[in-house]
């Protein structure tokens, strides 16, 4: 349990810390992630991934932070109370305990070992805490970095031209998330990217055991997943290094303001200069119409001879080119590049969707087909 005061009021609330039993073995950053209403940690859990984060040395701290539903991290523990913040639904809600238990974790060193770095992620639900500290002020000289994704309201760019935060902002929305607020106006290069994965869902199917509020298997093969973990190194490197990520995106519009699409139906990226840039390697292949929406679904799935090519051999080689021009543009690692290209020659002469489609267990687990 973390107890204390917020300027606003007492709180008691759960947490739960995921760090090396060898505090040594981190890498010195812990991550703070404030727990969504329905999923809970789903950062952890689903997007960021276990296995991408600790094998890499970050330190996953998850925080209760108001008492509605799962947003308090865990229900079942007798004696939480939050009594400061504002009142949602008929709950309480007070973001400033999200800072209060970063403030917390720099000094617990047995736990966590040293932190020089403290970042905050959240998404959908538990974006908007996140945004609302970088606009009120409160997650300056806290959080280094922080990645909200998924969401909407507030624009970072105005809380940093402002002075309000100074640390570094990297948002990642779906094609299905309003980015109206947050799309990169150019005022703040040192600190703010923004990126948009065409064809995704607000909730992809996130190929794992989804936690409870992810009901999302075989939905659709479009996710913004690869491009989240790709930008949260790039995050990380800004930090660590002053390494700068690759330049924001957005989907392209046309003069009506309507999104532009290619002639399968699928939306078009561009970055900042309008310069049109890579999407998913199926999304540029035209293996189907993918559609956003808060789960998302795809149709008019094409076989290799509707794509034009004469042998799975020639769709493979395709594929690979689009995988390699992601991988080169910043928008997915190396490993998830690899599994990409082994999902997509998994079951010849299927292409990587009909495999999604027509075989998800061994899509899911990267088994190839029987051959006939």
């Amino acid at each position: 349990m973390f107890e204390g005061e917020t300027s606003t009021g007492r709180f008691r609330v759960p947490y739960q810390i995921s760090a090396p039993q060898n505090p040594r073995r981190t890498n010195g950053t812990v991550v703070v992630e404030p727990s969504h209403f329905a999923v809970g940690l789903g950062a952890r859990d689903a997007y960021l991934g276990p296995a991408f984060l600790f094998s890499r040395g970050f330190v996953h701290a998850g925080i209760g932070w108001s008492t509605l539903n799962n947003r308090i991290l865990d229900p079942t523990v007798p004696g939480t109370f939050v009594e400061g913040g504002f009142e949602e639904e008929g709950a309480r809600v007070d973001d400033e305990i999200i800072t209060e238990f970063g403030r917390a974790l720099s000094r617990a060193h047995k736990m966590v070992g040293k932190v020089p770095r403290r970042y905050v992620a959240g998404f959908s639900d538990s974006s908007y805490p996140v945004l609302r500290l970088i606009h009120s002020g409160d997650a300056s000289g806290v959080f280094d970095f922080a990645m909200p994704f998924t969401t909407d309201t507030f624009d970072p760019q105005a809380d940093i031209a402002a002075g309000r935060y100074t640390g570094k902002v990297v948002v990642l929305n779906s094609e299905a998330d309003d980015s109206s607020t947050l799309t990169d106006q150019g005022v703040a290069p040192r600190q703010y990217r923004f990126s948009v994965v065409a064809g995704t869902p607000h909730v992809p199917d996130a190929l794992v055991d989804n936690p409870a509020g992810l009901p999302t298997a075989r939905s659709t093969p479009a996710t913004f997943v690869p491009a989240l973990r790709a930008h949260y190194l790039q995050g990380h490197d800004w930090i660590r290094k002053g390494s700068a990520p690759p330049a924001s995106t957005r989907l392209k519009t046309l003069g009506n303001g309507t999104v532009a699409r290619d002639g399968r139906g699928n939306a078009i990226t561009v970055d900042r200069t309008g310069r049109t840039v890579p999407r998913l390697p199926f999304v540029e292949l035209g293996e189907a119409r993918f559609i956003s929406g808060f789960i998302g679904s795809y149709e008019d799935v094409w076989t290799i001879q509707q794509l034009g090519f004469p042998d799975h051999g020639a769709y493979l080689r395709a594929f690979d080119n689009k995988v390699r021009a992601y991988l080169k543009a910043g928008y997915i690692l190396k490993e998830d590049a690899r599994d990409m290209r082994r999902r997509a020659a998994l079951c010849p002469p299927k292409t990587y969707t009909e495999t999604y489609r027509d075989h998800y267990a061994r899509f899911v687990a990267i088994t190839p087909c029987p051959t006939p």
